[in-house]
């Protein structure tokens, strides 16, 4: 079953939700209860701010409120935080959290034929992100209702992506300590040693995928505090400017205090945040922020 099923998943010859599904049987097998819970959650979903939740389901998502004026105009506004707000608010306002279960994720990904998609936002969020801009808007006349996040396409297909190799590379994994799984797998304090080690691994703080967000990047700029060429020229490639570049490079190289470091990064993220975008590519917005995050963990 699990030499099929790993041909299956690399292949592309079932769903991810039906993989995850057939998992269940192997993860019943070997008894690793957090190969289970992953399981349960990749295809049941988790809950809000769930500790659990995978960084990658963490996506960068812009929220535009809508201003309306006297004679049916509408305004409108890209929600831009200044360097005031908390890590915590930061991410309320700038992260959607896709906690969906994987089918729903895969269907997602057939119904968004373009290349971003729009998740309209509950009163009350509304309402309180309004906040910031009600004043402004009340002084002409104006009030703000409605509002949405954009969410492209992409940032699903990453999650699905992500996911699928999680599974792969832990099956293939057992597949390679245990060759006869299916048929002939003891339940043994070896054997559970065996299998938790694999998923540490893999769930846990060395599990390879991520790393592989960055890490190169995050190990070369905290060990010897520089901006490589390399990175410089990814970055304006994005659409950040020489300057804004120029402005990250003297924060990494001159700023020694952590604290410091950090606040003035993220001040420099909200100020490009609002260039990128002003240029319409929101769609590299996603790659900015973890790259910035990497050089502040």
């Amino acid at each position: 079953m699990i030499k099929q099923l790993i041909k299956d998943i690399a292949y592309d010859s079932i769903s991810l939700s039906k993989a995850l599904t057939i998992a269940k049987l192997i993860a019943a097998k070997i008894k690793n209860q957090t190969f289970k819970n992953w399981l349960t959650k990749e295809l049941e979903g988790y809950e809000y701010d769930d500790v659990t939740l995978p960084d990658y389901r963490k996506v960068w998502s812009p929220i535009t409120l809508i201003a309306e004026f006297t004679y049916g105009r509408t305004q409108p506004i890209v929600v831009v935080l200044t360097d005031e707000f908390d890590k915590d608010e930061f991410d309320f306002v700038n992260r959607h959290q896709i906690s969906e279960p994987i089918s729903i994720v895969e269907e997602q990904i057939k119904t968004i034929s373009k290349s971003k998609g729009y998740i309209n936002l509950p009163a009350k969020q509304v309402e309180a992100i309004a906040g910031l801009y009600s004043e402004d808007v009340h002084r002409h006349g104006g009030i703000i209702r409605t509002g949405s996040r954009e969410v492209g396409r992409v940032q699903y297909q990453n999650v699905l992506e992500m996911t699928k190799q999680k599974l792969l590379d832990t099956l293939m994994e057992l597949d390679n300590e245990f060759p006869n799984l299916d048929d002939a797998y003891n339940v043994n304090k070896e054997n559970t040693d065996k299998v938790q080690n694999i998923i540490t691994n893999i769930f846990g703080d060395n599990n390879p995928l991520n790393i592989a967000a960055g890490n190169n990047n995050k190990q070369i700029l905290n060990q010897n505090n520089y901006l490589p060429q390399e990175t410089e020229k990814k970055l304006e490639e994005l659409g950040v400017s020489a300057k804004e570049i120029l402005d990250l490079k003297t924060i990494i190289e001159s700023t020694a205090d952590k604290p410091t470091k950090t606040s003035k990064i993220m001040k420099w993220l909200g100020s490009v945040s609002a260039s990128v975008a002003g240029k319409g590519l929101y769609e590299n917005l996603p790659v900015i922020t973890e790259f910035v995050h990497n050089l502040i963990i």
